[in-house]
This record gives structure tokens, C-alpha cells and sequence, in this order.
């Protein structure tokens, strides 16, 4: 009875994901509230989960035999709160308006967990042997893969990555840093050039965008809105997506700062829900929000 249980949740809780993704537009305060504490409940199934693991294989020692009944309670409370989490996890990715690749990742890593701890309780109730072994470990590898993706999402494409020694390096793929003082060059977010000049004090010129208005919005705007997490389905990490806009149309009117929804969010009371950045981003200052009506009502030029 409990395995049939077990499994029409699994069914339930793929269905969700299938039939209900993330696509980038908002559906209704109540799910995001409540979806908005995914981030406080995830860390909960992981502790206990390793716990669980860590017994486990303490027990494998005859002095520690006494442990194999405590690590099949917690791996059963590891189950029960992962699938919740991943519920919970589903609910704040539809309802909060997130959308891309590693959104979709992560919501798939975090349902899978869900069903192979689930599976490893089950299988541990009969007689533990390889197949325990096996599900368990896989349990483990999603447990990794499904923090790497959520990680990448709070923090942004490399955080675990970017501080590895040298040595490392080149077994993730990831670049060697320049010595300090080198300038390294990358492509500007825009046709104009990244650097101050004459033109960049200039709101009507599109160098005005490239030396003082990209860099506002990579520190306030677009953690929430690049590739791979596009909240409203709007990406803010180049010109040329901005100026597509998002599920609620355009983002920006050039020439016109009272239509622009971009200017209006930014310059909402705090505690308003339409109130951009979320998610704890810096907000910009009175200052920095006049730069940006001046950049719009001269054009918008990037």
C-alpha cells in the first residue's frame, strides 16, 4: 500500500512539471509565497539525507551496528521532506515567473531526488544489498547535481568554480584567471564602447549605455533576468534582450519614461510586490535611477 502511495505521488509530482512548467510568467501571489520558502526548506532534506548516508555507512562496523535502525529513520524523513522541498520547488519556479535552462535543470535534478531517495527507503525496508547500494548513491550524485544547478541560480555560472587552484582548473573546463592588474578583454553588451569618454556623459548617445547603465543592471537586474533564469522571461544581460522585453511586453519605451515598465518597478515603494530587484538584489539609488529615466527619455540608445 505504501509503495502504491509513494508512487502515485511520483506521478503527481512529474505530471506537475510536465504539464505546468516554468514558463516565465506569474501565477498568483499565494503560490510564490508559499513557493518562496523552498530556498529555507532545501537545506533541511539535505542535512538529513547525509546524515543518513553517514550512518549508514558507519554501521557497515560492527561497533557501530547500532546506528542501521537510525539511518533508516532518517533516510524515510529524508524522502518524505525532499519530496516536499521539490513540490515546493516546483511551485515557486511556476509561480514566480522564472524561466531558462538552468531553472529547468534544477526543478528535474530536485524531482528526481525526490523519487530515488524515496525508492532507496523502499527498497531498504526489504532485505539492503547492491540494489540499495546502487539507488542510494545515484541519490547522492542528484543530490550534488541538483545543488550545483541551485547554486548557479542564487549565485550565478561559476560560483563553485571560479576559485579553484590552477591545478584544477583545467578539469572543469574553466579559464585562468589574468594576473592582477591585466586587463582582459571581453565583448561589451552593446555595439558602443565600453569605456568613458566625451560621448559616455551623453544619455543621447549609446556609449552613455555601455559605461553607465549596463554596469547598473548586471548588479541589480540581471541575476534575475540573464540566460539559463529569466524571471517574466525577460533577459537584461544584453541590449538586444532588453529591448525585446518580457511576458508583460516591452520593458522599456525609448523616449518615453512614463510607459516604461522598467522605470515604474524600480521607483515603487520597497514593499510592493512589483517592486524591482527582488530577491535581495542591491536596489538603485535615487541617483542611479535618474541616470536611467535620463538614459530612457533621450532615447535608450545601446
Amino acid at each position: 500500500m505504501l509503495t502504491v502511495v509513494a508512487v502515485l505521488l511520483w506521478i503527481g509530482l512529474f505530471a506537475l512539471g510536465r504539464q505546468l512548467p516554468p514558463d516565465g510568467r506569474e501565477h498568483g501571489d499565494w503560490g510564490e509565497f508559499f513557493g518562496r520558502f523552498h530556498p529555507l526548506l532545501i537545506h533541511l532534506p539535505i542535512g538529513i539525507l547525509m546524515l543518513a548516508i553517514g550512518a549508514e555507512l558507519a554501521a557497515l562496523r560492527p561497533r557501530w551496528a547500532a546506528l542501521r535502525p537510525l539511518a533508516g529513520g532518517l533516510l524515510i524523513l529524508a524522502a518524505v521532506l525532499t519530496y516536499l522541498t521539490a513540490l515546493d520547488g516546483w511551485l515557486l519556479a511556476w509561480s514566480g515567473g522564472y524561466r531558462g535552462r538552468t531553472v529547468t535543470l534544477h526543478l528535474w535534478t530536485g524531482e528526481w531526488l525526490a523519487v530515488m531517495t524515496g525508492i532507496a527507503a523502499l527498497v531498504r525496508r526489504g532485505r539492503p544489498g547492491l540494489a540499495y547500494g546502487v539507488v542510494l548513491s545515484a541519490a547522492t550524485v542528484l543530490l550534488m547535481v541538483a545543488s550545483h544547478f541551485g547554486g548557479t541560480l542564487s549565485h550565478g555560472e561559476g560560483y563553485l568554480t571560479d576559485k579553484l587552484p590552477p591545478s584544477l582548473r583545467s578539469w572543469f573546463g574553466r579559464p585562468t584567471p589574468a594576473p592582477a592588474g591585466v586587463a582582459v578583454a571581453t565583448a561589451p553588451a552593446s555595439s558602443a564602447p565600453a569605456k568613458a569618454g566625451l560621448a559616455s556623459s551623453d544619455p543621447a548617445s549609446a556609449a552613455y549605455y555601455a559605461v553607465h547603465i549596463a554596469p547598473l543592471f548586471a548588479r541589480s537586474c540581471v541575476p534575475c533576468h540573464r540566460e539559463g533564469k529569466h524571471k517574466g522571461d525577460l533577459r537584461m544581460d544584453t541590449y538586444a534582450q532588453l529591448m525585446k522585453g518580457g511576458s508583460d511586453g516591452p520593458a522599456l519605451v525609448p523616449g518615453d519614461t512614463k510607459n516604461s515598465e522598467l522605470l515604474r518597478r524600480v521607483t515603487l515603494p520597497p514593499k510592493d510586490d512589483d517592486f524591482m530587484p527582488s530577491d535581495d538584489e542591491k536596489a538603485l539609488s535615487p541617483e542611479e535611477i535618474q541616470m536611467v529615466a535620463l538614459w530612457i527619455a533621450a532615447g535608450a540608445k545601446g
